[in-house]
């Protein structure tokens, strides 16, 4: 009966006893070293050590696949890209998108309705298992969310005429008068830009509480 006979010695003695090139032979050894000094540290971590190792390779991979997701907003492709890691990368890198879809959840800037929907939308599909936890948090984040644009909206309607006559007495009182004046854009003044921070504030200290409650949740097991 045939049979194939186990190679004696190293593998670094068999590599020296092949037909590799001197140049390529070390190469190849120093490879091999580092690998095994690396398998060799990391065998003497202990569990913890190994989690919070795993976690700082892991965590802004998943941070930046909630960054390409919020760009460009499709679910399957999110979902593939934390199906592409496998065991406990995968873990890892769902929890860290998730957390990052939570930060995401805020008042600032153009397309906020558009970008809080995305991020709660991906959320349902990170943390399928939590879905009725997010449901509920959804139901209050999107509240706060529109009643803010609504309430930003009502408010620059009742102070624009207000914000328009003092800025072109500001205007006059330096020289700027009649046709030099032209359209003013109330929303670039300082007026309403004080405003809309004053809004922002209240309705983010509304918001704040429920995502630290939903980042919790998502946190736990």
């Amino acid at each position: 009966e045939a049979f194939v006979e186990e190679p004696k010695g190293s593998i670094i003695e068999m590599l020296q006893n092949s037909q590799i090139g001197e140049g390529e032979m070390g190469e190849i050894k120093n490879a091999f070293e580092r690998a095994m000094e690396k398998a060799d540290r990391l065998g003497k971590l202990s569990p913890e050590e190994m989690r919070r190792r795993e976690e700082a390779e892991y965590i802004p991979m998943g941070r930046a696949i909630a960054e390409r997701y919020l760009e460009h907003g499709h679910i399957r492709v999110l979902e593939e890209d934390v199906a592409k890691r496998g065991g406990d990368e995968r873990a890892v890198v769902a929890r860290a998108a998730a957390s990052r879809l939570v930060e995401a959840i805020d008042l600032d800037g153009d397309g906020m309705q558009s970008r809080v929907g995305r991020a709660l939308d991906g959320l349902r599909v990170l943390a399928i298992d939590k879905k009725d936890i997010i449901d509920r948090k959804s139901a209050k984040i999107t509240g706060l969310v529109i009643g803010f644009d609504e309430e930003r909206e009502r408010t620059f309607r009742r102070e624009s005429q207000r914000i328009e006559r003092d800025e072109r007495e500001s205007l006059e009182r330096i020289g700027i008068s009649g046709d030099a004046l032209g359209d003013i854009n109330l929303e670039a003044s300082q007026a309403w830009a004080r405003i809309d921070a004053d809004l922002r504030a209240q309705f983010s200290e509304r918001l704040d509480p429920v995502k630290r409650e939903l980042q919790d949740e998502l946190a736990k097991p």
